[in-house]
């Protein structure tokens, strides 16, 4: 259901849900303004009937709404995945034919930052830059953008992203009121040098992936005069990002269209630094959330790519043109364990049952296909060591002995757990909600399913399940209130960070869609992501499965699948990485050769 982040973006999975829609990336959320123009609907009607020769390279895609394309307040991966078309970055991670992987590179910088100590970190930019308006883009224009990002007024959602996954010395203070903007360590030295300095060392893969607008885009630059045009008159709140006039940009492409809940439309910026690398020309995409429209759409030519699961599976599985993606999630049904309405949640005996409980393969096989089962929390697609080595976790010793093994179904186990809760709540009847998100048939089918194993298993005179429909960015509303049960979701994960990832799972992360609390967690999560074992690769990997372990014994989620899709492309597009996927760039479709 891009990140990550990032040591970490995180992102809402509503917005990986796209993956139960049918597509290749997340999805969003959105007013409801403007209507469709006919006379721009036109034009690319029309030059889509020019010759081979001088005819643009389109690249058409379904998607979901967006609501803004301000990087410091977007938490949806649709969006996100949008703001990489149209923001640049110091750096940028690109698939390299060559190393047949991936590569970071300088974008607005010359190349990758320097130190001497992994602590003070200078960034040199290149000469030159600018908006696509004409305005200058230099080192001062990244100080103000992150001196925004950070304003206590402001109060943005992924301010973290400047001391939580970057420690920048005084950052945290700044966004709190407790301190000065001139004792931050974010400094402009003069027109192109940004020197950075952290409160404790960073490995060089944690600066890299922070600085990329693919998997970061809150630190992507902002334009100073149309977000302080913005700006309300208490500076609490700013309209940059709301409207295709406040949208700039600093990147490959710019948005010149946007009709919100109908699509958009993204030209090349053909002075950008990367405009070689990457190969269309325009970017299209349409609003569509229902899965049959989207592969409706592809059978007519008319989308470029949809992923396929379920019924679509069977019917496109052996085609040639399938490639599969890797989920940089782990999707799961979060349990309320602090619910006084219904106390039973706080019961671990309880929780583990459902944890071994459930038979995950009748979800993955028997519904989506090409899923996997998941009864753990960090993803196969999290890397530890050198990420040109492409090292998993999952496949570590550490990670092995973390979880449960194989799929996670034991239910005998299962049945003994309950046994306990069963006679904790006085042998009574147990009832509980399940929350999923309407308008998805797989969504529904994942929740009917469910209902029914826990019912045989456990016995319908012990227990009843009642299901809850709700939309995507409701449900997650009410998870983050308390005003749930169980209830299905995900967050992304950085591909070459996991300790950081795990932020999700800490007291005092903004975004809490669980009621997990552990100090002895929260300590250890800082000490591998800003203390001790920042630069001690063993003892940090040892970390990573303690506190993974953590939470399996736990239980704050029920773990249940990857959702690794199977996608089609039309034969116009040809891939550079010939089918693999790789983290973040996945398969680098912005390299992609476009044949008509």
């Amino acid at each position: 259901m891009k990140l990550p982040k990032k040591p970490f973006l995180v992102v809402l999975a509503i917005m990986m849900m796209l993956t139960f829609a049918g597509c290749t990336s997340g999805s969003g959320n959105a007013g409801q303004e403007n209507q469709g123009s006919k006379e721009n609907e036109g034009k690319v009607a029309t030059e889509s009937k020019g010759t081979a020769s001088d005819k643009p390279k389109v690249l058409r895609l379904a998607t979901m709404s967006a609501d803004t394309f301000n990087q410091h307040t977007s938490n949806s991966a649709e969006t996100t995945d949008m703001m990489k078309y149209i923001y640049g970055n110091l750096l940028e991670i690109i698939y390299d034919e060559p190393t047949d992987n991936i590569k970071f590179v300088g974008n607005h910088a010359v190349d990758l930052p320097t130190t001497t100590d992994n602590k003070v970190w200078t960034f040199k930019l290149k000469e030159g830059l600018k908006w696509t308006d004409g305005t200058p883009i230099n080192a001062k224009t990244y100080e103000y953008s992150y001196k925004m990002l950070l304003d206590p007024k402001l109060a943005n959602k992924n301010s973290y992203v400047l001391f939580d996954d970057i420690p920048i010395v005084n950052a945290n203070k700044y966004f709190k009121g407790e301190a000065k903007w001139e004792d931050v360590g974010i400094k402009a030295k003069d027109d192109t040098t940004l020197e950075l300095t952290l409160e404790s060392e960073l490995p060089e893969i944690d600066i890299y992936s922070n600085f990329t607008v693919t998997a970061n885009s809150p630190t992507s630059p902002v334009h100073e005069k149309l977000y302080e045009s913005g700006m309300k008159p208490d500076r609490s709140e700013t309209t940059y990002g709301t409207t295709v006039e406040q949208v700039p940009s600093s990147g490959t492409y710019r948005l010149t269209e946007w009709v919100r809940d109908q699509h958009h439309t993204f030209e090349k910026n053909p002075d950008a630094p990367l405009a070689a690398i990457y190969k269309p020309d325009r970017i299209e995409t349409r609003v569509v959330t229902e899965s049959s429209t989207r592969v409706q759409l592809w059978e007519k030519g008319e989308i470029d790519s949809v992923s396929i699961s379920g019924e679509q599976f069977d019917k496109y599985g052996e085609d040639p043109r399938v490639v599969y993606t890797e989920a940089d999630g782990v999707w799961g049904f979060y349990i309320n364990s602090e619910s006084d309405s219904n106390p039973i949640l706080k019961n671990n005996d309880f929780r583990k049952a459902l944890y071994y409980g459930l038979d995950r393969d009748k979800i993955t096989k028997g519904i989506f296909k090409t899923f996997k089962s998941a009864p753990y929390y960090i993803s196969t697609i999290c890397i530890v060591g050198d990420y040109t080595e492409g090292k998993r976790y999952r496949d570590s010793e550490e990670g092995k002995l973390a979880v449960a093994p194989g799929t996670g179904y034991e239910p005998d186990k299962a049945k003994e757990f309950f046994e306990k809760a069963y006679q904790a709540n006085g042998s009574k009847k147990i009832t509980i909600e399940i929350t999923y998100f309407d308008a998805q048939e797989t969504m529904k089918r994942t929740a009917e399913v469910t209902q029914e194993m826990y019912e045989n298993l456990f016995g319908k005179d012990k227990l009843a399940i009642k299901l809850r429909a709700m939309p995507p960015r409701s449900a997650y509303d009410a998870y983050k209130e308390g005003k749930y049960e169980l209830g299905i979701g995900s967050m992304t994960q950085n591909a070459f960070n996991p300790w950081s990832s795990l932020k999700v799972w800490t007291k005092d992360f903004p975004n809490r869609n669980h009621r997990f609390s552990s100090d002895a967690f929260d300590a250890l999560q800082k000490r591998t992501t800003t203390g001790d074992l920042l630069l001690k690769p063993e003892e940090r990997l040892k970390a990573l499965g303690e506190m993974e372990k953590m939470l399996a014994d736990y239980v704050p989620q029920i773990p249940v699948f990857q959702n690794n899709n199977a996608v089609i492309y039309l034969d116009r597009i040809h891939l550079a990485t010939k089918g693999k996927y790789f983290p973040e760039v996945r398969f680098a479709i912005l390299q992609a050769d476009i044949v008509d």
